[in-house]
C-alpha cells in the first residue's frame, strides 16, 4: 500500500515532466532541422572554427593547464603549511587542510581532461594532414601530463603524512585498491556516498547529454557516434553498480 501511495504522487508530476519535455523537444527538433538547413549552406564557418580551434589547442591547452595547475598547486601549498604549523590540537585546521587538499585532486583532474579536450581538438585532422603545430601541441600535452601527475603524487603524499595508516602510490596501477584498504569504516562510508551521488549524477546527464548530441547532429551532421559513446558510458555505470551491488549482497548474506 504504501508503495503503491507513493507511485500515485510521483506519477502526475512524472507525466506532467513527460509531456513538457516532450513538447520541448519537438519545439527543438524542429528548430534543428531548420538549423541544419541553414549550416548547410555554410559549412565554411565549420570548417574554418574546427581549423581555429586546432591551431589554438597547444596554447589554449598550456594556458589552461597554467591556470588549473597554479590554483591546484596554491591549495596544495596552503595545506601543506597549515599541517606543518598545526599545534596538535585544532581538529578544524587538520580538516580544512584536507580539504584543501581535495580542491588541489580536483583541479589536478580537471587538467587532464581539459588536456585530452585540446589535444583530440588539435589531432582531429590525423592523419591527413599534420605540420609542426602537432608537435608543439604533442610536447605541450606530455608536459602538462607530467606535472599533473607529479601535482597528484606531492598531493597523495602530503595526504599520507596527515594520515600514516593510508597506502599507495600514485604511480602504482593498483593504487585506488590499496588507498581502498587503508581507508576505515567512517571512510569507508563517505567514499560509498560519494560514489553513490556520483552514480546518481552521471545517470541523470546521460540521457539529457544524449539528446543534445542528438538534436546536433540534425545540424552538424557528424554521425551517431558521439550519442553511441554517452549510451556506452551509460551502460558500463549502470551494469557495473549493479553487478557489484549483487556481489556486496551476496557477501552480506554469507557473512550473516
Amino acid at each position: 500500500m504504501k508503495q503503491k501511495s507513493e507511485n500515485q504522487k510521483a506519477f502526475p508530476r512524472f507525466l506532467g515532466i513527460l509531456v513538457v519535455a516532450s513538447l520541448i523537444g519537438g519545439v527543438l527538433g524542429g528548430l534543428s532541422g531548420v538549423a541544419g538547413y541553414f549550416w548547410e549552406d555554410h559549412t565554411a564557418f565549420g570548417a574554418a572554427f574546427a581549423h581555429l580551434l586546432g591551431a589554438a589547442s597547444p596554447w589554449a591547452m598550456a594556458a589552461c593547464a597554467a591556470v588549473l595547475l597554479g590554483l591546484g598547486l596554491y591549495q596544495y601549498r596552503k595545506s601543506d603549511t597549515a599541517f606543518h604549523g598545526w599545534d596538535g590540537e585544532d581538529e578544524d585546521v587538520m580538516q580544512r587542510a584536507e580539504e584543501r587538499l581535495s580542491w588541489a585532486l580536483l583541479l589536478d583532474s580537471l587538467t587532464v581532461i581539459v588536456s585530452f579536450f585540446f589535444f583530440n581538438a588539435g589531432t582531429a585532422k590525423l592523419p591527413q594532414s599534420s605540420d609542426g603545430n602537432t608537435i608543439t601541441l604533442l610536447v605541450i600535452f606530455l608536459v602538462v601530463i607530467a606535472l599533473a601527475t607529479l601535482l597528484q603524487q606531492k598531493t597523495v603524499d602530503l595526504t599520507k603524512k596527515m594520515n600514516p595508516e593510508k597506502r599507495g602510490s600514485v604511480y602504482d596501477m593498483k593504487f585506488q585498491e590499496r588507498w581502498w584498504e587503508s581507508c576505515d569504516e567512517a571512510e569507508r562510508r563517505q567514499i560509498g556516498q560519494a560514489s553513490y551521488k556520483a552514480y546518481v549524477t552521471v545517470s541523470r546527464f546521460c540521457p539529457y547529454c544524449w539528446g543534445v548530441l542528438l538534436l546536433g547532429n540534425m545540424v552538424f551532421h557528424y554521425g551517431i557516434l558521439p550519442s553511441a559513446v554517452v549510451l556506452v558510458i551509460w551502460a558500463v555505470l549502470s551494469v557495473s553498480y549493479t553487478r557489484e551491488a549483487i556481489r556486496l549482497g551476496r557477501r552480506g548474506q554469507k557473512t550473516e
